[in-house]
């Protein structure tokens, strides 16, 4: 890893304190517009054991910024750290489930810290006197019992910690697990479907490495842990691999790739052995690259100062044109998928230790424009829209200072790069609203402490256009690309609303729904939901007269999927007018149980004078079926209704006022059992003639 510390424009020569490093900085004042000149720093590199060694020194010009993102109030922050060990890997959750984001780092010098998006400690934060931490830290929601979500880092050199919110400890932890070792983050899934989720974790160690699973509470999973061939070098990724059900956890030695059952079974194929040269510090990657629903493994490696990405299919054959050579000689780099060309496939992104980083088709070509200027790349992409054009840029620090972004076609994105106020190292930044303003936020912690919080105000974040937003891909650290974007989404007219409906997905840590509407087709898109939707059909009771719809898929880590088909829904001006004045309707609609273990009820209204049914005062009596139908047209439901201008017995008694009667249904069939959620069908019937016929939404 190569590191350069961060020097603010000057005219003079000075001196930067880094620890018990003294750098020198010289800045050549060549022209003093605003912007412009060279600035000089000395550049470090990292080692096997994640420390720090100077290796040159490097010159590069100022940029001239228009609008560049700014810090939020309260913002950059700093931390202690042991010198030579950089500190890497911000998260961003709702840990106290307060509606906005928290950011989360861990420092070298055995403390970790929980700001609000404000910089203010969250209560019973900082801790401190920890073992040293130089890797992201994974949340989610780890003890169930306790309000708020959990906190799991990895100590360098022997424990594991696993936190309350509120800074305390959870039952079981911390554990000593052994020498865990720089740059690999613990990894946290629900491996058996039980509800609880498993802690893993990646060791070094010497000569074996190993890889070790935890449950909840401290205790070992079950057929864990497991060896490698050598020292586990990177964090392990997990996913169902092959898609049978059932996840599959993905490490890497320094030469080789594992790929193992939840039970610790080796899959068939693997692992593969002396793949590399050598491997360190990249997560390999898990993604669906060909839509075959079977996951591809990507990973990052070098040989004879050559650098190159390998992807595999689940069963260990090479996928079609791979592996590819990248910038080197080595990489610490994780190769990111994203697609930034809008042709629903993938470029894959890598580089490492070179100036250089370059994107490929999946066909193994090099994309249009790339490779690009990234100084002592050891830093991962992220890939989001940056800028609200409804495109895919990358975003990627380097060592010498700075935060790259880049452009599909490989050129500079208008106002960047920003100055990160130091090296980003082996390490991603991450993007978020953090403060619900509906504004892109960008966090990046650096080498010598700084945690940074940019915010670009007035440029929506859309997340269904994330398609990789942090470090290991989420706050779980799964590197598992998901979930998919869900299918078949339906759009129906009603007069009054819009009803929805789409395929389920089937990821197992899925959350939710998230339903965005547009005005224009293509977008861009509002997202209608507060929190997500956890059916797959929707009501929009606010649709104007022409709309579009797409819905995304959302995971408990805290991922967005794609924007699913584009699907129309258009409620004609007749239609609007007859739900202003109808004579047979139903109210409400959609409706639902109101309230615990009650049955849901719609109340059908008619007019008599509209069927020809005129109330006299000789007690006159006419019956009239309302009739209700399933989707496919079958008859479910006979309400006999008799029409009473006297009081009579028999049937229900429709209730009448100002001319108007009612009956209520109570969502169930002939047999008064309980249908199911969905649309119903429903006329009224006199003597033989038939209304036209009318929609309803039943939602459970």
């Amino acid at each position: 890893m190569k590191v350069v510390r961060t020097i603010s424009k000057s005219n003079f020569v000075f001196l930067l304190v880094f620890g018990f490093i003294t750098i020198s900085a010289i800045l050549f004042a060549n022209d003093q517009s605003a912007g412009s000149g060279l600035i000089s720093a000395k550049v470090y590199e990292t080692d096997i054991d994640g420390k720090l060694h100077f290796k040159k020194i490097i010159q590069q010009p100022i940029m001239n910024h228009r609008t560049q993102p700014e810090q939020m109030p309260g913002w950059p922050k700093s931390m202690g750290i042991t010198p030579m060990f950089a500190p890497v890997g911000a998260n961003v959750a709702d840990i106290d489930e307060d509606g906005f984001l928290e950011i989360l780092v861990g420092s070298t010098d055995g403390s970790f810290y929980v700001w609000d998006y404000q910089g203010i400690d969250l209560t019973g934060w900082p801790k401190t006197g920890l073992n040293h931490i130089q890797s992201k830290c994974a949340v989610g929601d780890i003890d169930p019992a306790y309000p708020g979500l959990e906190i799991v880092a990895a100590g360098k050199t022997n424990t594991l910690y696993v936190w309350h919110n509120d800074g305390t400890d959870v039952p079981g932890w911390p554990q000593n697990v052994g020498e865990t070792g720089a740059l690999k983050s613990p990894v946290i899934y629900d491996l058996n479907n039980d509800g609880s989720l498993e802690i893993i974790l990646g060791q070094r160690l010497y000569p074996e490495g190993r890889v070790l699973i935890f449950n909840s509470d401290g205790t070992a999973f079950p057929g864990w842990p497991q060896s490698l061939d050598y020292m586990c070098v990177a964090t392990p990724s997990v996913g169902d691999v092959d898609n049978d059900g059932i996840p599959e956890i993905c490490a890497v030695s320094y030469y080789s790739v594992y790929l193992w059952d939840r039970d610790g079974t080796i899959k068939p194929g693997w692992p593969i052995l002396n793949v590399a040269g050598g491997m360190s510090y990249a997560q390999p990657i898990l993604a669906d690259l060909d839509g075959d629903f079977d996951l591809e493994i990507l990973h990052s490696y070098y040989s004879s100062n050559t650098d190159y990405v390998g992807i595999y299919h689940h069963d260990g054959t090479n996928y079609t044109n791979w592996p590819q050579n990248f910038p080197g000689p080595q990489t610490y780099v994780m190769p990111v998928p994203g697609d930034i060309d809008n042709d629903n496939s993938f470029e894959i992104f890598g580089g490492g230790h070179s100036n250089d980083m370059n994107a490929k088709h999946l066909t193994g070509e090099t994309v249009s424009g790339w490779p690009v200027t990234v100084s002592g790349l050891e830093c991962s992409s992220i890939i989001f829209d940056l800028n609200d054009d409804g495109d895919r840029e990358i975003v990627v620090g380097d060592n010498s200072s700075s935060l790259h972004a880049f452009n599909g076609d490989g050129s500079i994105v208008e106002d960047w790069p920003i100055s990160a106020g130091g090296c980003s190292g082996v390490n991603s930044a991450v993007v978020a609203d953090v403060d619900g303003d509906g504004d892109i936020e960008i966090a990046l912690v650096v080498g010598n402490g700084t945690v940074n919080l940019w915010t670009i105000e007035n440029v929506q974040y859309r997340s269904y256009l994330t398609e990789w937003g942090t470090y290991f891909h989420d706050i779980w650290n799964t590197g598992f690309l998901h979930p998919m974007p869900p299918l078949n989404l339906i759009a129906e007219s009603f007069p009054d609303h819009i009803y929805l409906t789409w395929n389920a997905n089937s990821e197992p840590d899925l959350a939710g729904y998230n339903v965005y509407q547009s005005d224009l087709s293509g977008g861009p898109y509002t997202k209608l939901n507060d929190t997500p939707v956890v059916d797959t059909i929707y009501c929009d009771n606010e649709g104007s007269s022409e709309d579009f719809y797409c819905v995304t898929a959302v995971i408990k880590a805290n991922a967005e999927s794609r924007l699913s088909n584009e699907a129309f829904a258009q409620v004609s001006v007749d239609d609007a007018l007859e739900s202003i004045n109808q004579t047979l309707y139903n109210y409400p609609n959609p409706f639902n149980p109101s309230g615990a273990g009650r049955s849901p009820e719609t109340t059908i209204y008619f007019t008599t004078e509209h069927f020809g049914l005129r109330s006299t005062t000789s007690g006159q009596a006419k019956d009239v079926e309302i009739i209700i139908y399933n989707i496919k047209g079958q008859k479910i439901k006979t309400l006999p209704v008799i029409l009473s201008f006297t009081r009579l017995g028999g049937g229900v008694e429709g209730k009448r006022q100002n001319n108007r009667f009612s009956v209520t249904w109570n969502g169930t069939d002939d047999n008064n059992k309980p249908v199911v959620s969905g649309i119903y069908l429903y006329q009224l019937i006199n003597n033989g003639t038939a209304s036209k016929v009318k929609k309803m939404l039943l939602l459970k």
